[in-house]
């Protein structure tokens, strides 16, 4: 299931682009790299490049990551902080 995410200048970020995200966040071979380490996140770019880079242009590319990223870490951060856990 995909969600809509805008950009900065308010355009809605693709769906593939989301779904791709979403997919690599949750990858064994990302997560394995430890999660919200430098490693994780150049894999989940990585993943989204090879992914789409025939697509979409690089700075695209980078600005959905960088976007998505920033959304996930948010998430991520109000989680550990409601059930305790250091972010």
């Amino acid at each position: 299931m995909s969600r809509i995410v805008h950009l900065e200048n308010g355009t809605a970020i693709k769906a593939d682009i989301v779904e791709t995200f979403d997919r690599a966040v949750v990858a064994e071979d990302n997560v394995a790299r430890g999660v919200g380490s430098t490693d994780f996140w150049n894999f989940v770019e990585a993943d989204m490049y090879m992914e789409h880079s025939g697509i979409y242009n690089s700075e695209y590319i980078q600005e959905c990551f960088d976007t998505l990223a920033d959304c996930w870490s948010e998430v991520d951060n109000f989680y550990a902080t409601m059930f305790g856990k250091v972010a």
